[in-house]
């Protein structure tokens, strides 16, 4: 992992999680470029946008000192950390990908807003967003959550060919912080005995493509697949979800409105999520 992107609107929610960056990028000496996005409250094809052109490089001006400050406070926190500040002007999400791809940037650092009853103000709309349409993973930081290195990290699995793909992204991640990382399935079905020879093949070939020892396993029971995930997390003592799934369908199956209130999981630990390519035919998503 070289490069690390960490959006700020310079709230206590995105403090939050450039400390979570700087943790990351001090173990494995990544590059961290801080963004600012400053979106005019006129469009740019507005007749008036001209007019706006003061109060758009008075913003860029005040964010700049503010990223500078920011870049301050970690380069002295963090001896030896490479960071760097970019201001971008237009729609927040947009430039946010942009700057992802621009840069060839492996792992965005988001805030989040913590949990409520509804499904895209879990992560807050700028933050789900970016999730559904990154190409590179997103890791989601929820509100007042504190750092430390998580020593267990939850990969969950529907035993899907491309979710290799996903714990590939993961181990850099889990070995800079030297991290067990559980497998996890929830089994919705009642042939428990398919599930375990699923797992176990599952894991081997996950060894085999990472070459990363520190892999665990471990199935539950559930007809819902959100509240076994959170009891694989209070029992296993998770300190990080990690997720691999695909653009289309992940806040419509993953999310429950209904029961966000009743999983401590979107509250406390951290959510890594990791893009799958696009199904095909009777693929399964998580």
């Amino acid at each position: 992992m070289k490069r690390i992107l960490i959006p700020t609107d310079f709230s206590t929610n995105a403090n939050n999680a450039l400390e979570y960056a700087a943790e990351i990028s001090s173990l494995a000496g990544a590059a961290i470029t801080l963004l600012h996005v400053y979106t005019p409250a006129v469009s740019s094809n507005s007749v008036i946008s001209a007019l706006l052109t003061d109060e758009v490089m008075d913003a860029k001006k005040d964010a700049l000192t503010k990223l500078g400050v920011l870049q301050n406070t970690l380069e002295t926190e963090f001896p030896g950390i490479n960071c760097k500040t970019e201001v971008a002007v237009g729609e927040a999400v947009k430039e946010i990908l942009t700057i992802a791809r621009t840069h060839e940037i492996e792992l965005i650092i988001m805030g989040t807003l913590g949990a409520t009853n509804l499904t895209r103000t879990l992560f807050g709309s700028n933050t789900a967003s970016v999730i559904e349409r990154s190409d590179c993973p997103v890791l989601c930081i929820p509100a007042g959550c504190t750092f430390q290195a998580p020593e267990r990290i939850l990969f969950a699995t529907n035993f899907s060919y491309d979710d290799i793909q996903g714990i590939l992204k993961l181990i850099p991640l889990a070995n800079a912080f030297k991290s067990e990382v559980v497998v996890g399935h929830i089994n919705t079905s009642t042939d428990e005995n398919s599930e375990d020879a699923s797992m176990d093949k599952f894991v081997a070939e996950v060894k085999l493509a990472t070459g990363y020892e520190r892999i665990s396993q471990k199935i539950v029971s559930d007809h819902n697949v959100s509240m076994g995930l959170d009891l694989i997390v209070q029992e296993s003592n998770i300190d990080l979800l990690a997720l691999a799934t695909h653009r289309r369908n992940f806040f419509e199956k993953f999310y429950n409105p209904s029961l966000t209130k009743k999983i401590s999981l979107y509250t406390k630990i951290p959510i890594a999520v990791f893009q799958n390519p696009p199904q095909e035919g009777d693929r399964k998503d998580f």
